[in-house]
């Protein structure tokens, strides 16, 4: 069971009063409740609309939830017409409530009349002319229309006002009330009552736009209101604050302008006594007990109200009897929750948490929501849930610092309570919130109140004690109540107030820039029917920075500058408003210094946390810090959105042209419209993966198959994409060539890129222009070749505005559609074809490709004849890529034997040749380098085609010599190793193989490989490869690198290694004959020995011996007497030995040749000394 069911709220208290809504609601009239203060300010009113000359305009200030929209339509509809029946039903309500006197002084004002023709306005935030305005004009046309005469003129002036697009300015509008006033006294009108409720809203929008003169409006209306007339005009607004706290933020001037309109009105505080707000309380909340139930309950009140009576806590008019009535008829609130609440609302209650609110709130710890934990009649709910739903959850900051300093300092406790009893939490709430609405009289933290506050038999003493031990609370036994302890001394709004006038004249620009990067302001209708996103990045200057700002930026920029005297506004129109480029908008604030003034307090607040030491070690401070800062910040940061969110505050300029612009429609219009002149060349590409300026990775995956797919597959229709897919790149391709027609059928069937046509129906997509300045561009490069990046900023910027994401595709599909005429060089290096490698290298790295132009014309074009004469067999004249690609492979292709040999080529086609190794453009080389390698003069005048004739057979007989350049090296090297290896060198190579073998075979036998001969033996004899490999086998191995990569130097090195090998095949093959001879004669170990003597000037010398067993050991005593003498020679000098040794080999085989048997005078010598030996 719970109270539910038992205890409801009337749901006309529930809700908030709205003005408008409301102002012919019966049932608002009916169930309104005349407060005191709601009648004294009555009587006021009715005095002075009495009177003729008297001020008629009244401010009623009082928090959210007091009752003013309520006041207001009753007011309305007791200054109405008698005959009407929300009239009567309001007068009844006055009757009911003793006031007869104050109901025949207010009918008395409207009697034999239609009363006041009211006009209700509700708050909201604009122009509070234009909105008056509006409301003159529907009620002018509502009591009006259909009455004759002059007096319907003012129906059709009101409304003319209304829907002019300035705002209408004080004295039209004057006027228009004046004219009005007479209209209604000639229609038997007592007069014309304005009430204008939630007047703060108007106040704010006044205070963020510089020039809406409202504030004046309001003074010249209370002004007004004062004369006397027939239809008097009466005023009331309803703020929840005072004039001044609106005015917060404004230069002083402005501020001083606020305080002399506040004077102009009687300011009236709405607020109402606990006792008068707890009387409406019990008149909301109705009950359904029975019998017992109301029993019991009118018991334990009026036993409530003893213990405040004893207590002295309730006020000082109401006894025991009308005290213990009313807690009854608010129950289930408990007394002390029902005496906080409308003290706690006038404190810190906001536009969500109002008394009245509370009580339809079914949020957690709402009336409603508390009403379903109430279990049994006799349960009541305690401050401690007053607290959970005002305190917990209230906003931050609080406009009173007093009342926020408290608040913290609740708040601080309850947190740093820790573990603690329920009771304990419960009581510490209860006590916070005592605080927090200050003592009244008695009605405080005292112990009898805080023994009242939870539930008869609950430790309450004990819970004190805890608290009290835990220095959370103290007992102030001079005011004879509990505070929470406060633990904080630090004066943060003294602290504020010294920074703020330590900053002095910062530079505001300079420092909002730092502080706030504004959102780029997208313009939505260029960007949609453009396809690119384009945008104004905001920057703040001042007449102090303007000159440090770029005149010329990369990015649109929206250049706000913030005026702060008549000074700086002139110097904005004399120097600013021309000073930057076409892509900028500027616009003029006169709200600078109140701007100023809202920075100042969050950089005094950033200074107080960085020096003040105390801040960080006290708990309380560094809330109370917290909230003020987030306010001071959430403040600066709603200033700094109006200015782009409410445009109509600012002037706005382009160029010199004041732009019209009163809302954010109007303001994308003009950017839309700046752009649309500014990139007038910009093409349309409706693909937002690739049309920008940072594409993702899978953008740039796309781009690179796209270019791949342009190279590869020009001549196909959609670039050869499947038609059954559509991958990132096909959407690209449609999006940027196919709907641009940049990518055709061509009359022959094929598909081709191309440029836009010249017809306006071919560039639908507007590519035409950019396009042309490329092509205009590789124009330029005829003379020399030039990078294509070269043009990257001027097609970034207007009027072309290309993306960074676009601008290679568009370069490649320029060269592809010019590839005829295009020279094409990757670091400096002239390249024949765009192959795919290079079109992904160029992806990358642009710059280092550079592009010529040649076009094919007058003398050129002879010589190219006679280059199509030499290289087609056709002879049709093919243009500079058509004649540099076949030429350019042929020589790239040459080996590089060719490449850089002297002595295989003639000295002209050595000069062909390294003219093309050595050119740095084709064009030059092709128009002047190769006519003048082969001997053809073309400078000077007199250059026709016949300059060039003959040009043709000499370089087709040049290239046939560098073509077989090669071949004729291998072949001449073949009749070298035929010679060398004793054939005829007319021989075939497969002849030459064969006959290799045949001879050579079994060779490796005989050398131990010393100096590669063995080697090269087996070259001679392999059998498994073929003769063309076999061949350059043993040129290799000649060489000693791949006869591809010879130069002169290597075949001179072969050469003389060929003969070297012959001479020593000769020798092996006498070595191997004597010992086939040797040894078909004996079986006996023997080795075979070939004796040479080599010396300058004189023939060779050789022979070849046999040493077999019997001759080894019969020359062994000769051979011991030799090798002893040579060694005692060789002791005197190495070289002697060796030196003898020669000699007698040399003069041995000399005269063994001659005789075989005579012998030399030295020979004689060691024969003698070989016979003594024996």
């Amino acid at each position: 069971m719970n109270l539910v069911d038992k205890v409801s709220v009337n749901t006309h208290y529930t809700r908030s009063i709205n003005l408008e809504r409301d102002a012919g609601s019966q049932a608002v009239v009916e169930a309104y409740i005349p407060t005191s203060r709601a009648l004294r300010t009555l009587e006021r009113m009715a005095e002075a609309l009495k009177a003729d000359e008297s001020p008629r305009a009244w401010s009623l200030v009082g928090p959210y939830g007091s009752g003013k929209s309520s006041f207001a339509v009753f007011l309305a509809h007791l200054l109405g017409p008698t005959s009407a029946e929300a009239t009567q039903s309001a007068r009844a309500t006055l009757k009911q409530h003793d006031q007869v006197g104050l109901r025949n002084k207010l009918t008395g004002i409207t009697k034999d009349s239609e009363g006041y023709c009211t006009i209700l306005i509700t708050g909201s935030p604009e122009s509070l002319g234009r909105r008056l305005v509006r409301s003159l004009a529907k009620k002018a046309d509502e009591v009006l229309r259909g009455k004759r005469g002059p007096r319907r003129a003012i129906i059709a002036k009101l409304a003319a006002l209304a829907e002019q697009k300035d705002s209408p300015s004080t004295t039209d509008i004057l006027a228009c009330i004046k004219e009005l006033q007479d209209a209604l006294a000639a229609t038997n009108y007592s007069g014309l009552l304005i009430v204008i409720d939630e007047l703060g809203k108007f106040l704010e929008y006044e205070a963020r736009h510089y020039g809406a003169n409202d504030i004046f409006l309001l003074q010249s209306l209370a002004e007004h209101a004062l004369a006397p007339h027939e239809a008097t005009l009466a005023m009331v607004v309803m703020l929840h604050q005072a004039f001044e706290q609106y005015a917060r933020g404004l230069g002083e001037s402005l501020k001083n302008e606020w305080a002399k309109v506040q004077g102009r009105f009687e300011n009236i505080p709405f607020l109402e006594s606990s006792e008068q707000t707890l009387r409406v309380v019990a008149a909301a909340i109705e009950h359904d007990f029975s019998r017992a139930e109301s029993s019991k309950i009118k018991k334990e009140a009026k036993q409530i109200a003893k213990h405040f009576s004893e207590a002295q806590a309730l006020p000082s008019a109401m006894g025991i009897k009308v005290a213990s009535d009313l807690f009854e008829a608010c129950y289930p609130l408990h007394p002390i929750s029902a005496f906080i609440l409308p003290l706690l609302c006038q404190k810190v209650a906001q536009n969500e948490r109002t008394l009245f609110s509370y009580l339809g709130s079914k949020e957690t710890h709402g009336f409603q929501d508390a009403l379903t934990r109430c279990g049994k009649v006799g349960d009541w709910i305690y401050p401690w849930e007053i607290y959970e739903y005002f305190i917990l959850n209230q906003p931050a900051a609080l406009s009173d610092h007093f009342t926020h300093r408290r608040w913290a300092e609740v708040v601080t406790a309850t947190e740093r309570l820790g573990d603690a009893s329920e009771d304990e939490v419960k009581l510490l709430k209860t006590i916070g919130l005592l605080n927090i609405i200050g003592a009244q009289g008695h009605f405080k933290a005292s112990n009898e109140l805080i023994a009242l506050s939870l539930p008869a038999g609950r430790p309450i003493d004990k819970a004190i004690k805890s608290l009290t031990k835990k220095s959370v609370i103290q007992y102030r036994k001079f005011s004879s109540e509990y505070r929470v302890w406060q633990g904080s001394d630090f004066d943060l709004e003294g602290l504020v107030r010294e920074e703020a006038s330590k900053l002095g004249a910062f530079n505001l620009a300079e420092q909002l820039n730092s502080r706030h990067s504004l959102l780029p302001i997208v313009a939505r209708r260029y960007t949609i029917d453009s396809g690119t996103l384009r945008y104004f990045v905001p920057v703040f200057s001042d007449a102090s920075s303007y000159e440090k700002l770029e005149v010329k930026s990369h990015d649109a920029r929206i250049i706000i500058y913030l005026a702060e005297s008549r000074d700086d506004e002139a110097l904005f129109t004399d120097n600013v408003v021309n000073r930057f480029s076409t892509l900028d908008i500027v616009v003029l604030c006169r709200n600078g210094d109140q701007l100023r003034e809202i920075l100042a307090e969050s950089l005094a607040l950033e200074e107080i946390q960085r020096s003040a030491q105390a801040l960080h070690t006290d708990p309380v401070a560094q809330r109370e810090f917290a909230d003020r800062y987030a306010a001071a910040t959430a403040k600066e940061e709603e200033q700094i959105a109006y200015l782009i969110e409410e445009p109509k505050i600012g002037q706005w300029f382009y160029r010199t042209k004041h732009l019209e612009i009163s809302n954010k429609r109007e303001l994308q219009e003009e950017l839309s419209s700046v752009l649309k002149k500014v990139y007038y060349l910009s093409p349309q590409i409706f693909n937002e993966l690739i049309n920008r300026d940072k594409p993702s990775s899978q953008a740039n995956a796309a781009k690179n198959k796209l270019v791949m797919a342009m190279l590869n597959n020009e001549a196909e229709e959609d670039l050869g994409f499947d038609k059954t897919k559509f991958p990132p790149e096909k959407a690209i391709y449609r999006a940027l060539l196919k709907k641009s027609n940049l990518h055709v059928l061509g009359e022959h069937g094929e598909w081709k890129i191309k440029g836009p046509g010249s017809n306006k129906g071919d560039d639908i997509c507007n590519f035409r222009g950019v396009w042309k300045r490329i092509d205009d561009f590789l124009d330029t490069t005829e003379k020399s070749p030039r990078s294509l990046i070269e043009l990257n900023r001027e097609l970034l910027a207007p009027p072309y505005g290309i993306k960074e994401g676009v601008l290679p595709i568009l370069y490649v599909a320029v060269i592809v559609a010019n590839q005829h005429e295009l020279a094409i060089y990757e670091n400096r290096i002239f390249k024949p074809r765009f192959t795919p490698e290079m079109v992904e290298h160029f992806m990358k790295r642009p710059d280092e490709f550079t592009f010529q132009r040649f076009r094919i014309a007058g003398l050129n074009s002879s010589i190219f004849k006679e280059y199509s004469k030499a290289l087609f067999k056709n002879g049709k004249t093919k243009d500079l890529l058509g004649v540099a690609k076949p030429i350019a492979n042929f020589m790239s292709s040459l080996p590089e034997y060719t490449q850089k040999t002297a002595r295989g080529l003639s000295k002209q086609s050595q000069v062909v040749r390294d003219a093309f190794k050595l050119s740095k453009s084709p064009v030059t080389l092709l128009v002047e380098e190769v006519p003048k390698a082969l001997g053809f003069e073309l400078k000077g005048e007199g250059r026709d085609a016949a300059a060039v004739a003959g040009l043709s057979q000499a370089l087709t007989e040049t290239l046939r010599e560098l073509k077989y350049c090669f071949p004729e090296l291998k072949e001449e090297m073949c009749q070298l190793c035929a010679q060398a290896l004793h054939f005829d060198k007319e021989i075939s190579l497969t002849e030459l193989r064969r006959l290799a073998y045949g001879r050579y075979s079994g060779f490796e036998e005989y050398t131990i490989d010393r100096d590669g001969l063995r080697a090269f033996i087996l070259r001679l004899i392999e059998r498994e490869k073929s003769d063309e490999v076999w061949f350059d086998s043993i040129l290799t191995f000649l060489g000693h690198k791949s006869i591809g990569k010879w130069r002169d130097t290597e075949r001179d090195a072969a050469e003389y290694r060929l003969t070297e090998y012959s001479r020593k095949l000769n020798d092996l093959d006498r070595l191997r004959v004597h010992y086939q001879q040797v040894s078909n004669k004996a079986d006996a170990d023997f080795d075979v020995y070939l004796l040479r003597s080599v010396k300058k000037g004189a023939p060779d010398h050789d022979a070849v011996v046999v040493v077999d067993p019997k001759r080894r050991k019969y020359i062994e005593n000769t051979k011991k007497i030799i090798t002893d003498n040579l060694n005692d020679l060789s002791e005197q000098g190495q070289e002697l030995g060796l030196a003898a040794l020669a000699e007698v080999v040399d003069e041995f085989l000399a005269n063994y040749r001659e005789s075989g048997k005579q012998q030399s005078s030295t020979t004689k010598l060691l024969s003698k000394a070989v016979k003594e030996a024996k």
